[in-house]
């Protein structure tokens, strides 16, 4: 396993959003700024029909047969692990088949950089947005909610096929998406075109509301600057920690973190131990793993500070900033 750490993103929407349209966009600027890309395809069929417009040159693992976030959930990060540690890529794409449940998916990918140095650093969801108008106007069912979780969850919401309807409805729905995720970004899109340095969280130019520029005509722009607003927090762990003092570090959580887990050591003990956190709650797993793992933290939820909970870790590990 490489001991550098590998940037996963995951790339969710309803069936028909143009996922892999935009996986292949994403593909080639990858190519084009000389990164090895790889990816990981889901689909509940038998067949990755997805996986055939990929490049072939493109390192890939599929997980057929079943969502990510149920019946296969728990492969996923021995196929992440895998792809790291035989490729080397540069970063991993993550494409979810289209009714998975997204924070089920934020916690399988998270299972993984428990056994690699993987992080979590962006969920790019697209909507369709002719369907979703639909769907606000029916304003019920399971397909209605499930669009509305994989919005909330996103860092970045792409709205595509905004060529579908009128200006009026773009202008609703990028309303009603910044209800369900004020922090997020949202972006404009027609047959998936953006400028990828917006999900790298990179510098991009003209990047002004209603103003489109150059090879982006049908691109516009919300971005928000409120970084403490984040779903997942990879944190790696640099020492042995006192044990009862990292209890009452996950005891006084705040409240925005709703899942935590992890590898850790103790000064106080000999095993090393996996620990999960739900609910208020914490249950500690004695391992004595066979082979290299890192020491990790992993937080999800939002509206906590990544920069306190790593403040405080890395006090808890011996190490301050």
């Amino acid at each position: 396993m490489t001991d550098r750490t590998i940037p996963v993103y995951v790339l969710t929407g309803f069936l028909g959003s143009g996922k892999t349209t935009l996986l292949r966009r994403l593909l080639d600027d990858a190519k084009s700024r000389g990164w090895k890309p790889a990816v990981l395809m889901n689909e509940v069929g038998e067949v990755n029909l997805d996986g055939i417009m990929v490049d072939a040159s493109v390192p890939m693992a599929e997980m057929l047969g079943g969502c990510i976030c149920c019946t296969i959930r728990g492969d996923l990060g021995v196929e992440l692990t895998n792809l790291a540690k035989e490729h080397k890529p540069d970063v991993i794409w993550i494409e979810s088949t289209g009714v998975a449940q997204p924070l089920e998916i934020l916690d399988a990918v998270t299972e993984a950089s428990m056994y690699g140095k993987l992080e979590l650093r962006g969920v790019v969801t697209l909507v369709d947005a002719r369907h979703l108008l639909d769907r606000l106007r029916i304003g019920s069912g399971k397909t209605f909610r499930l669009m509305q979780d994989q919005i909330r969850v996103a860092s970045l919401v792409v709205l595509n096929k905004t060529d579908l309807v009128g200006e009026p409805e773009k202008a609703e729905l990028q309303e009603r998406i910044a209800e369900w995720n004020p922090a997020g970004n949202i972006v404009s899109t027609v047959n998936a075109e953006l400028d990828p340095r917006i999900i790298y969280d990179e510098p991009a130019a003209n990047f002004e509301t209603g103003h489109p520029h150059g090879p982006h005509d049908h691109m516009e722009s919300h971005p928000h600057h409120d970084h403490d607003h984040v779903h997942v927090f990879t944190h790696y762990l640099h020492g042995a920690m006192d044990s009862h003092a990292f209890e009452r570090f996950l005891r006084e959580l705040p409240e925005g973190v709703y899942r935590a887990k992890g590898i850790v050591t103790f000064r106080d003990t000999a095993n090393r131990y996996l620990f999960q956190y739900a609910y208020r709650e914490t249950d500690f797993l004695p391992i004595r793993p066979q082979k290299t793992v890192h020491d990790v933290a992993v937080f999800i939820g939002e509206d906590f500070s990544k920069a306190d909970i790593g403040s405080k870790l890395e006090k808890l590990s011996g190490r301050t900033e």
